[in-house]
Parts: C-alpha cells; structure tokens; sequence
C-alpha cells in the first residue's frame, strides 16, 4: 500500500474516532457512566481495523507493521479505552505462527471482536509453570478482566495459549490509567489450549517487538493530542493582557514538545520499516523507538500540565489523563533504561557483524 493510501487509512479512522471519543465521552467513561471501550471496539471490529495488519490468510488487509502503527497513533491520539495494545499485537502474533484450526478459530474471533486477549505485561516479569500438562501460577497482564484469551510465558517450555475457563481467572489490578487495565493471571491447574515451543525464544522476541511498536505508536498519538491541546490552550489563556502563548519562553518549552515528537516519529517509522522487511536489527529499532516514544510522552504531558497552570492539574481537563496513560506506556514491556542497555547490545552485535545499523528511513 502507497503512502497515500495508508494516510487515507489515517484519515478514515480519524473521522471515525472524532464524534465518538470526545473529551466529555472520556470524562463519563472514567466517572464510570458509559461503555465507550465496549462502543470503540464494536466500531473497530465492524470497520476493520482489527485486521489491518493481518495476512489475507486470516482475512486481513496485509498492512502489517505500517498500517498497525497508524491504528495504535490514532487510539493513542483519542485516548481512546480498551484492550487494544495487546488484542492487536496478540492477533498479529498468532497470525505468525503454523497455520492450524485452533490458530485460525483463534484469530478469526479476535478480529471479529468476539473476545478480546491478555499478553503479559512485562514478558520478561516471570513465567508461568508448566507441568504434566497443566499451567500454574500468576503474572500480571495487559488487557481486561473479561478478556477470552491469553498468551502466557512457560518458560523454557514455551508459550501457551490459554482461554479463560474456570481454572483461568483475571483479576483486575487498580491502576492510575483507568483507560486500560492491568490484571492478574491466576492459572489453577488449567489445561492450555495449545503449548507453542520456543526453543530458540524468536517468538518471544516476535511478541515483545509487536508490543514495543504498539505502545510507542499509541505514545506517539498521546503526545502528539496533548502538545496541540496546549498550544490551543495557550492561544486562549490570557495573562497581562494577551495571550500566554506570546510569551517566549513558553513558545521555547512548546518548540522543545515538536522536537521531542518529532524524534519519536522518525524512530518509530525506522522500527516500523526494519520490522517489515525482517531486518536482523529489527529488535533494536522496536527497542529504541518505545523507549524514545514513551519518555517523549511523559516529558511533554508533564510540561503540558505545568503549562496549564493551575487548571492543568483538575479533574476538568484531559491533561492529567494523558499524563497517566504516558506513565503506564513507560512501565510496560520493560523499564525503558534497560531497552537502551538492549539497544547498545543489538548495536554492537551488529558492528560486530558488519551490519550497518545507522542508516535511517527518509
């Protein structure tokens, strides 16, 4: 697909998500007054979003990374509730493995928006046990506490697949972004529905990367909303007789919030095309890019609530609710210090192979 036509894609879904996802429609979703998760996943399902990245194979559009990066952009932009980041990237993730009935019944009910799926909200927090065929234990997971599916780690056993049944239970975990959820997987002897072998841990590392792309794209969308909220504000704010917007040191502090999202851009777009073609550097790109995407989002929405003034830290404004979705997006998949750490590891492997990493996407 053309750049022309994934903009186009943009566009739909912005059209789309703009008289549904409004800012009092957040409000009364948060104050427990409506199901707007439920109402944006009903409406993603009938348009086709949760098959955007997927292969004709499974009834999908084939957009792959690059179209499920403007999906996410525009959740994040909106705010938009729901089991998004891990449905999707679970979607895609079952969509790599050997086709079988089980995967395709899977998939199929996901993209209808049957159900929705948990993946592990740290994969690399702890693992499951695996024994005479029945899984044990607990992990905390991203998703919601009526979701149908999970993905769980077992270790050195692999992955299992596991439906929510009486010996599977979610129990939600109170969180200050209250436009997703945390849970806990607790497994009581439970039967996997299948049991994913993951010798050489490529679909451990497939996963993780999904999610890194997922949350850095919906960061980018977040940051993107709450710098151009601020500028609007500031335009309308007066203080000593004009608009606070006048003043130059906060045009400065507002020029710092374009650069910072503009450098998540670029990073993203690299991860999102060296994930597409399969390059070996892929998992550096996806590192760097939710690392730089999440502490750009934290960063701006801070300054923006300091930018607010006063009326930046009530209950009125949206500011607040960016500034906790940022802080969830940094503390999931990893802590983003040690994705640099990665980063640096997967750049000197790469010097080592004689790869040339630096070259960026224009």
């Amino acid at each position: 697909m053309t750049r022309d036509e994934l903009e186009a894609l943009r566009e739909a879904i912005q059209r789309a998500l703009q008289p549904l996802c409004g800012s009092q429609a957040l409000h009364d979703f948060i104050d427990g007054k409506s199901d707007l998760d439920g109402r944006v996943g009903r409406m993603a399902a009938e348009l086709g979003w949760l098959a955007v990245g997927l292969p004709p194979t499974h009834g999908g559009l084939g957009l792959s990374h690059a179209g499920l990066a403007i999906v996410h952009e525009e959740l994040g932009r909106r705010l938009a509730p729901g089991p998004f980041i891990a449905t999707l990237s679970a979607a895609q993730w079952l969509a790599q493995l050997d086709e079988s009935a089980v995967v395709s019944r899977l998939v199929a009910a996901l993209v209808a928006g049957e159900t929705t799926a948990a993946v592990p909200a740290v994969p690399q927090g702890g693992a499951l046990e695996f024994r005479g065929g029945r899984v044990r234990g607990a992990i905390q997971v991203l998703g919601s506490a009526d979701a149908g599916l999970a993905i769980a780690p077992l270790g050195r056993e692999g992955w299992a697949i596991l439906e929510t049944t009486g010996p599977v239970a979610f129990a939600r975990t109170d969180a200050w972004d209250r436009t997703r959820q945390i849970c806990t997987l607790d497994c009581q002897d439970a039967t996997p529905l299948a049991v994913i072998p993951d010798p050489d841990g490529a679909l451990g590392l497939a996963l993780r990367r999904l999610l890194a792309l997922a949350i850095a794209a919906d960061s980018l969308g977040g940051a993107a909303a709450v710098a151009a909220q601020t500028v609007g504000y500031a335009k309308t704010r007066m203080q000593f007789g004009q608009p606070i917007g006048g003043f130059q040191a906060l045009k400065h502090r507002m020029a710092n919030h374009v650069l910072r999202i503009a450098s998540a851009r670029h990073l993203i777009a690299q991860a999102v095309e060296a994930a597409g073609r399969n390059d070996p550097d892929a998992d550096l790109w996806a590192a760097l890019a939710k690392a730089e995407a999440t502490d750009a989002f934290a960063f701006v929405a801070g300054d923006c609530i300091q930018l607010h003034g006063g009326v930046g830290h009530t209950w009125a404004f949206d500011i607040h609710i960016f500034a906790k979705r940022a802080r969830l997006n940094q503390a999931l998949l990893a802590d983003n210090r040690s994705l640099l750490d990665a980063a640096a590891d997967g750049l000197a492997a790469a010097v080592r192979a004689g790869r040339n990493s630096t070259e960026l996407v224009l």
